[in-house]
């Protein structure tokens, strides 16, 4: 039962990309705001295999948010002006995202490189100074230098739970946890530090075939642990960067679970 003395490294921005839908705020999108009953239909698609376009509007909405040099006739569809997303105007911002970036597709989705090529072509449109790059067989300790980089230069980390290879239709995958406080009675010392007893409790189980988005690194200094805590289906969640290493070597691969790793071409 750990205590707060960790290390953390996370966006400056705590609620990440905050969606108003049905008086609800969420942390981040939800490709399973696409409807699913019309199987011809974009939003069909979106709705399945969407989530690599949801985590590509996201950054850029997020980046958005914290400079307005970053806001531009796109992100305006979501932001009209001000820094609340409508709901109505997030759904219309991720299908032109979709419509001229990354042109989701049935079954296979967006695969890593052409999510970096997405990102480097809005980057152009843009005149923004950023590369993005899928990269390919990084260990342990590169990927983690990558995301600890690209946290710190306040720039969400889109990251892949690859597909199982070689089954492809595999079922085996990593969990999502959620943080869980626990009620104590506190000493004057502990309400002093602001230090709260937690657990992370699994409430899914198994995701593989997906992207999400990392917003912050939580390092354990008693257990070790590494946290990620993530973005997805427009809630947070967490990862244990282990499990999902040990995900990467026993049953998908560095090919297809990885990263898209973004870097400024110069000083911002």
């Amino acid at each position: 039962m750990p205590f707060i003395n960790n290390i953390t490294i996370e966006l400056s921005k705590s609620d990440y990309v905050p969606v108003i839908k049905d008086s609800a705020i969420s942390y981040g999108g939800n490709q399973m705001w696409f409807s699913k009953d019309n199987w011809y239909s974009k939003d069909s698609i979106l709705h399945n295999y969407g989530c690599g376009t949801i985590a590509t509007a996201d950054m850029f909405l997020y980046l958005a948010l914290h400079n307005h040099r970053f806001r531009n006739p796109e992100t305006e569809i979501a932001l009209a002006g001000t820094n609340k997303i409508e709901y109505k105007n997030y759904d219309a911002y991720v299908r032109s995202i979709n419509d001229r970036y990354t042109n989701t597709k049935r079954v296979i989705a967006v695969l890593g490189p052409k999510l970096a090529n997405a990102i480097n072509t809005y980057c152009d449109v843009h005149s923004y100074n950023f590369r993005a790059y899928w990269k390919l067989k990084l260990s342990y300790y590169d990927m983690y230098d990558m995301i600890e980089e690209m946290l710190r230069r306040d720039i969400p980390v889109i990251l892949s739970i690859g597909p199982n290879t070689p089954n492809l239709w595999g079922k085996k995958g990593i969990p999502f946890y959620e943080r869980c406080e626990i009620d104590y009675v506190e000493t004057d010392s502990q309400k002093m530090d602001g230090m709260k007893p937690y657990y992370y409790k699994a409430v899914k189980q198994n995701v593989n075939g997906h992207y999400i988005m990392v917003t912050g690194i939580i390092k354990d200094d008693v257990t070790g642990q590494i946290m990620l805590r993530i973005s997805s289906w427009g809630k947070q969640y967490y990862i244990n960067y282990e499990e999902y290493r040990d995900y990467i070597e026993n049953a998908s691969g560095t090919f297809t679970s990885s990263l898209v790793y973004v870097k400024p071409t110069s000083v911002l």
